[in-house]
């Protein structure tokens, strides 16, 4: 029975130091949707697809079409190294993780740029910034359940 009870112990320890770890994941990658009520505000993309590797980051949003000007919004690709990405139109991307901060970067071709963090808390993906044109944000998106 002692065994018994201290192996509980040692497995509810394991838990509770494990716990953290999730909460502030590095695991980005999925389908994505903005959660409206828990981010205050329904400015933003609608959902966003990430797919992450070990070097590089694609982040595609899904943007209403009204505000997109009728075309889909275009992928973009963010090297985790912190390296820029040429993109269409003179754009760059540039990435790096800070802890289990994903700082992505997107400088348009004036040379100034938005920088926007992805993390995790819990089962949240959290989208952070602060730009001259919107001020700051900070969204909530949760995990789109895949389709069977």
């Amino acid at each position: 029975m002692k065994r018994l009870i201290r192996s509980l112990g040692i497995a509810a320890a394991i838990c509770a130091t494990a716990f953290p770890t999730f909460a502030q994941s590095k695991d980005l990658a999925g389908s994505w949707t903005l959660d409206v009520e828990k981010s205050g505000t329904k400015e933003g993309p609608a959902g966003l697809v990430i797919t992450l590797t070990d070097k590089e980051m694609n982040v595609t949003p899904n943007v209403p079409a009204a505000r997109a000007g009728d075309s889909k919004a275009p992928t973009m690709t963010f090297k985790l190294d912190g390296t820029e990405t040429e993109m269409q139109g003179g754009m760059k991307t540039k990435a790096s993780w800070h802890g289990s901060k994903l700082e992505a970067t997107v400088i348009n071709p004036k040379g100034t740029g938005d920088t926007i963090s992805f993390s995790r808390d819990g089962a949240w993906l959290v989208m952070e910034g602060n730009s001259p044109q919107h001020g700051p944000m900070k969204l909530f998106f949760k995990k789109t359940p895949a389709k069977l």
